[in-house]
């Protein structure tokens, strides 16, 4: 999956500066000021913000080295410094400068009985941060001394939607953030009114003519659990993110609490959440397991300790770059150029077609120039154009919005050997549930399929994702249950230590489905790909399995049902694929067209091979630098090992570019279409030495 796609660019799109005098200069005591802001599309034309500015004792110079920056944010229909935590009690016990905005749409009139939908965060946050910049810049143009990595930020309810999303907006700025019941993501029912977790209404419609019409792009910029979006503040941000939700609230769901909180800590970030029940209630600080909560300001005193500095380099102002945030339909950009940030929707650069997709020396950029591929650099925009025509003939890959939990159900138990073999399903998308048989050491295996603090006890281990071939009884024959007994590779690989798991393919075992392009999929191949990508969701759960080490095997439909989730989901980290592929033009190109497979290369490309928007060797090549590993059987009358040849051949400088050609690797047995004991044992092999090796 492109999960954690993000670029930062040293320059994007020129921001148009204010003129200097449209900034105004700091007050020298508390104060309210007006700022520039971005202009809203809504209501074109010249805006500005109002602040509200408390120092620490009422003066401005009562700062000091010590002292630092907060935002404290109104909720949703509020202005000033409503429902948030006291800007003058922040100011004197933390020792630093608080500021209240009146960010877009503040007031009644504009967030709840205006006509244009609630904009739930996006213009918000830039308003919040182009006036954390303004008292930022406005401090080191006096030359006064200051503490800028002590940067913080809080509000309650709309205000921790806006606070989450400035810390998404600026991942390098704050050394620690508090969110006090805020809204964590514009859900479907919020956004359209619709029966759900929430009464909030956004005002938001699904008509495309209508200019409230709200985008798929628009509705993943404002997830702020985005798995998509949370690996760019891995890499930069080492903000405290502390989020307080009362487990009875119904006005911001508290299960959206939950799923935040879980994507943060998958993406490692620095989380630390406060679920507030009955336990917590102590009548002074906390007095609601609801929306409300209690003190605010105490609560915000409270749970936020002794967080110091900022301990990593120059903030978002001080760096003036550009970030990027992908989505569906192209991106979102954040352009510090000028200091303050300015945010814009972007659309995909055009896609260049290629000659063939057999040839992967070269890459074509936007104006068709033809570049050799020589750096990691070069063929990572390659290497996006093949993602995006494969998915030409797949369909997209669902938005993260179509993600939801898991809701794993345990549905037998049994003893294996040295083995608990669990089968179970889980929730795929919102209309469909996966089965599935899971293998676990039995000296290991936890009561619940989800990482508890006792499993996390345990020494976690390298898991495997086990496709199967086409065949009727699904998930059974990898695991062992019927079938071929030479593609019981599910349970070999539990038997070697591994925590493996063995999923139907839609249409097989006890997966029904019917294909029908209404649940969202325009391809089989692509809703076996999202099925095998929450597959990957599910493992990660799990306390026994270590997510830096999973990887995926597959025979037949599985072999290159393995190739193509790999394209997509970067935390498998070795593939396996056995008889599962070979050159597109060395195939029977008609046998893809259906259902189960991309219908869409007969209706589309005319089952000519001279036309499909990509090949096998581009598919392998996107893989690259992780292990891959092709048992291809030199008789195999499915799939021509001459065309498996081709690929890997076409594949290796790939791999070479990246320093892993040893990690590229073809075995040949001399056999049919099948996936033999000597296969086997070599395609372990290759499983133990990757995943079972240091990383």
């Amino acid at each position: 999956m492109m999960r954690g796609w993000f670029v930062v660019l040293v320059v994007m799109f020129v921001a148009v500066p204010s003129r200097a005098d449209d900034w105004p200069a700091l007050p020298d005591q508390n104060a309210a000021v007006e700022i520039p802001a971005q202009e809203w599309p809504l209501r074109p034309g010249p805006r500005r913000a109002r602040v509200l500015v408390h120092y620490p004792s009422g003066k401005l110079a009562n700062v000091g080295e010590r002292t630092g920056l907060m935002l404290t944010l109104h909720n949703w229909g509020g202005t000033d410094c409503v429902g948030t935590a006291s800007p003058t009690v922040l100011a004197e016990k933390l020792n630093v400068v608080v500021l209240c905005v009146n960010y877009l749409q503040s007031g009644p009139k504009d967030s709840i009985e205006g006509p244009e939908p609630y904009d739930f965060g996006y213009l918000q946050a830039l308003d919040a941060l182009r006036a954390l910049w303004w008292l930022d810049h406005g401090l080191k143009e006096r030359g006064t001394k200051f503490a800028n990595g002590r940067v913080f930020a809080t509000g309650g309810s709309g205000g921790g939607n806006v606070t989450l999303m400035c810390n998404k907006l600026a991942p390098r700025t704050f050394a620690c953030v508090i969110d006090l019941c805020g809204m964590k993501k514009l859900s479907d029912d919020i956004a359209f009114k619709l029966p759900g977790g929430s009464d909030l209404d956004a005002r938001f419609t699904r008509d495309p003519a209508s200019p409230n019409f709200l985008t798929l792009d628009h509705q993943e910029l404002r997830f702020i659990g985005n798995p998509d979006h949370l690996a760019f503040a891995t890499t930069q941000s080492r903000c405290k993110i502390i989020t307080v939700h009362g487990r009875d609230d119904t006005t911001c769901p508290f299960p959206d609490a939950v799923e935040m909180v879980e994507w943060m800590r998958r993406a490692k970030l620095d989380v630390e959440p406060h679920f507030i029940g009955k336990d917590r209630i102590d009548g002074k600080v906390f007095t609601s397991t609801g929306h409300a909560l209690g003190n605010r300001t105490e609560i915000v005193l409270q749970v936020m300790g002794q967080v110091e500095n900022r301990p990593h380099g120059p903030s978002d102002f001080e760096q003036r770059k550009t970030i990027r945030y992908r989505t569906s339909n192209g991106g979102f950009a954040i352009d510090y150029s000028a200091g303050f940030p300015v945010g814009r929707f972007v659309a995909k650069e055009s896609l260049p077609e290629y000659p063939n997709h057999q040839d992967l020396s070269f890459v074509l950029d936007g104006d068709g120039t033809k570049r050799n591929v020589k750096t990691p650099g070069d063929w990572a925009k390659r290497r996006e154009h093949i993602v995006r025509h494969f998915q030409r003939a797949t369909g997209l890959l669902p938005s993260p919005m179509r993600r939801v939990p898991l809701e794993v159900k345990v549905l037998e138990e049994v003893k294996v050997g040295t083995l608990t073999r669990r089968k179970l399903s889980f929730q795929s998308d919102p209309t469909d549930r996966v089965t599935a048989y899971l293998f676990l050491p039995v000296g290991q295996a936890s009561s619940l399929p989800t990482k508890t603090e006792a499993g996390r006890k345990s020494t976690p281990r390298p898991a495997v994702l086990c496709l199967q071939q086409t065949t009727n009884v699904g998930k059974d024959e990898p695991a062992g249950v019927r079938g071929d007994p030479n593609l019981k590779y599910a349970l070999e690989l539990a038997e070697r230590g591994f925590v493996t798991l063995a999923p139907d393919y839609p249409s097989f075992g006890e997966h029904t489905y019917d294909f029908d392009p209404k649940h969202g999929y325009v391809s089989g191949t692509m809703k076996a790909i999202w099925d095998n990508i929450r597959a990957v969701d599910l493992l990660e759960t799990l306390p026994e399995v270590d997510a830096e080490r999973i990887g995926c095997i597959g025979h037949s439909l599985g072999g290159h049902n393995a190739i193509f989730t790999a394209v997509f989901e970067p935390r498998l980290k070795v593939i396996v694929s056995s008889c599962g592929f070979c050159s597109m033009r060395k195939d029977d190109v008609p046998s893809w067209t259906g259902p189960r497979y991309m219908p869409l290369i007969a209706s589309e490309f005319k089952n000519d091979p001279q036309r499909l928007p990509f090949d096998f060797h581009e598919l392998i090549g996107a893989i690259a630098p992780r292990p891959f590993f092709a048992a291809a059987a030199t008789m195999d009358n499915d799939f021509d090992v001459s065309g498996v040849k081709d690929v890997l051949d076409a594949a290796r400088p790939i791999y070479e570019l990246f320093g892993k050609v040893d990690d590229l690797v073809g075995h040949y047995p001399e056999a049919g279409h099948s996936f033999p004991e000597e296969s086997r044992k070599r395609a372990y092999e290759f499983l133990d030495r990757t995943l079972k090796r240091p990383q």
